[in-house]
Parts: C-alpha cells; structure tokens; sequence
C-alpha cells in the first residue's frame, strides 16, 4: 500500500516537472519561429535555468525534495510563460508583485533547504545560521534583480522599473515572501526529518 502511494507521488512529480518544461518551451519555440532572437535568448535562460535545477543536485551531491524542485519550475513558468509570453505583467494587476514575493519566497526557502544539508562543498549551518543566511541571501538575490532591471531600463529602455514606488514595493515584497519562507521552512524541514 504504502509503495502504491509512493508511486502515485513520483509519477504526479513527473508529470509536473515535463508539464512545466513544456510550459517554459513553448515561448522559447515560439520565439524562435517568429525570428524573435532577442526573446528567444531570454527564454532559453529560463529552460537552463529548469535544466540546472536537476544538475545542482548532481554537482554538489545534494537531494532536492520534489517539492522543491517544483516551486522553483513554478516559479521560472510563472515569470516566463505567464509574466512575459502571456502578458500577465501588462494585463493582471499585482502579477510583479505577486511574483517578488514568491520568487524571494522560492529563493529562501531554496537557500534554507541547502544550508540546513551537508554537500560535497559545505558542512550545514544551524537552523537559526540557516535562516537568517537564507533570508539575507534572497533579499540580496531582490537587489541583484531590480539593479539588472535598472540597467536593463537604461541601456534599452525597457520599462522595467516603473518609478521609485515601483522598485520599493518590490524589495518590500521581497522582503516579506523571504521572511514566511524561512518560517515555513523550519516546519517543512522538521517534518522530513521526522
């Protein structure tokens, strides 16, 4: 019984995980068929980006839960094939800001997952080590991208930041989905240690 259920949960991962590769393909394709070539590089990070999630763990000797593994494919679908290929920052109010707080949200619940577990590289961090580096490290990870979003608005007036309300609501999501991510963490690390 318990081995048919385990099965069932690997094959619904699966299909999850070739569900949001196709979903991350499809704008890439497109893209390229259109002649699109700037998009098409952009979207083929988003399919490297999918691809290195499986090669991480390969590298650095590490198990990534399917879960996890999952939310950070959500995550890339949701910004690529939802936010860009569909349009949902133009046409669905709250989309950027919905999407900083779950991508800070994803990228410290990542980094506490990979701190709070030895690799080949690194000896864990306590749990208190392990959130705050988590936390710190995804609010850093906010930063990079709004300074990448400035530098993309001045060297090709891309639109990407739309003022300095703009930028501050989406630090202070960052902030916020970064916070509930190491919280959340600890009571998702206690249970698959228990």
């Amino acid at each position: 019984m318990r081995h048919l259920e385990a099965e069932r949960k690997f094959s619904l991962e699966r299909v999850l995980e070739v569900f949001f590769t196709i979903l991350l393909m499809l704008p890439f394709v497109t893209s390229l068929l259109l002649g699109r070539l700037v998009q098409s590089v952009g979207y083929l990070l988003y399919v490297l980006a999918d691809r290195f999630i499986d090669i991480y763990g390969h590298i650095v000797q590490q198990d990534l839960p399917n879960v996890l593994k999952n939310l950070l494919r959500l995550h890339l679908v949701l910004h690529s094939f939802f936010g860009h290929f569909l349009k949902f920052y133009d046409s669905v109010p709250l989309w950027d800001k919905t999407l900083h707080f779950f991508g800070s949200f994803t990228i410290a619940f990542f980094f506490y997952h990979v701190l709070s577990n030895d690799s080949k590289f690194w000896r864990s961090l306590s749990e208190r080590m392990s959130q705050i580096v988590a936390f710190l490290l995804a609010n850093f990870a906010g930063v990079l991208w709004e300074i990448a979003e400035f530098i993309a608005d001045k060297l090709f007036s891309v639109n990407a930041q739309r003022g300095l309300d703009d930028t501050m609501f989406d630090l202070i999501f960052n902030v916020f989905g970064s916070y509930f991510a190491v919280r959340i963490g600890r009571e998702f690390l206690k249970e698959r240690r228990t």
